[in-house]
């Protein structure tokens, strides 16, 4: 039931088959995780899950990239998932969970609000909310406000959050629950508004934010 090559087969694998990966460090909020499954009940499943098979248990297998959407179309019932099969290690299989989430490119800002303001000629907006992964604000901003965001400014602030990154940090920061509880909602936000994959890039832009208008 699918076809094979010299490095890699491509497979239809049983939804019971398949096992996550303890290791993945994606995370998605409940919003985003909300798109996907719509993205997947209007457009199908159009990408496979990459997996590679558990040598201990046949015919079963552990996803190496694709867990969010394989949850998503679990949700919507889907029995059965296109995989690409490979056949590697767990140290090539951690490498490539690094590798898929990390090398998918980012895109221009500028051409992606135009492709979203094309989209929005044809479809209204309320669709569009449904499944493109931006909040409310940015999609309407995208839509009626292309010409006037300094996309050049935006990349530069992007660029001065990446710069000086080759340390790993950890601080605990010990606060009141209600301090807490309003952080908490402030990251969320900040989260679900710039797709961010973690708690702490949130945090970091909050900061960033706080210190150029400051």
């Amino acid at each position: 039931m699918g076809s094979s090559n010299e490095a890699m087969k491509v497979l239809w694998v049983i939804s019971g088959a398949l096992r996550p990966n303890p290791w993945n460090p994606n995370v998605m909020t409940t919003e985003m995780f909300e798109k996907e499954v719509e993205s997947i009940r209007e457009f199908g499943f159009v990408d496979p899950l990459t997996v590679r098979s558990l040598g201990e248990l046949p015919n079963v297998y552990q996803i190496i990239d694709g867990e969010h959407r394989w949850k998503a179309g679990m949700e919507l019932g889907m029995e059965e998932f296109p995989c690409i099969v490979v056949d590697v290690d767990d140290d090539t299989a951690k490498q490539l969970t690094i590798v898929l989430n990390e090398t998918r490119g980012q895109a221009d800002e500028g051409k992606l609000a135009t492709l979203v303001r094309d989209l929005a000629k044809k479809r209204d907006e309320a669709q569009l909310q449904r499944v493109l992964p931006y909040s409310p604000q940015r999609l309407r901003a995208m839509i009626t406000n292309t010409d006037q965001i300094d996309w050049d400014a935006l990349r530069d602030k992007r660029d001065k959050l990446k710069k000086d990154r080759e340390r790993w940090v950890e601080k605990i920061y010990r606060m009141p629950v209600a301090a807490a509880s309003v952080l908490d909602q402030a990251i969320e936000r900040v989260r679900s508004e710039e797709g961010l994959d973690h708690d702490w890039q949130a945090l970091e832009a909050i900061a960033a934010d706080s210190l150029a208008s400051g």
